[in-house]
């Protein structure tokens, strides 16, 4: 699990979709779109959504995130400042995947404003919105 959902209005609204064939998706990974169904999400993914509980191989559907009214906790790879709040950041790596803190050329996601946004001088536990919802 890359990330969880640690805040949302009403709970995580979600929809079935259609997964690639032979893609395993554990619970808490990110995902986006590739050739009309569902991947495992990767650095270079423009719209993301949200598995809350993954998808075994062999498996044909998904259960995605709809929208982005809910807030996710990850990890960055770079230490947290406060001046890192509100701002627009990418998503990096392949098979985990961290919040990239230094890059804004996708802009996925949206750094949390509160003061849960995240732990200063740490990585773990940053909170950010996806900026760019797959639906």
């Amino acid at each position: 699990m890359d990330f969880k959902v640690v805040g949302g209005n009403d709970g995580l609204e979600t929809i079935l979709a259609t997964i690639a064939t032979g893609t395993v998706i554990e619970a808490g990974d990110l995902v986006a779109l590739t050739s009309g169904v569902i991947t495992k999400a990767v650095a270079t993914d423009t719209a993301l959504a949200y598995a809350p509980y993954g998808s075994a191989d062999g498996e044909v559907k998904i259960e995605i995130s709809k929208g982005n009214d809910f807030m996710l906790e990850g990890t960055s790879d770079a230490d947290f400042a406060v001046t890192d709040k509100g701002i627009f950041c990418d998503l990096v790596g392949t098979t985990n995947l961290l919040i990239d803190l230094g890059t804004t050329s996708a802009s996925v996601f949206q750094v949390d404003a509160s003061e849960n946004a995240g732990t200063v001088d740490d990585t773990a536990g940053v909170r950010v919105k996806i900026a760019l919802p797959l639906i």
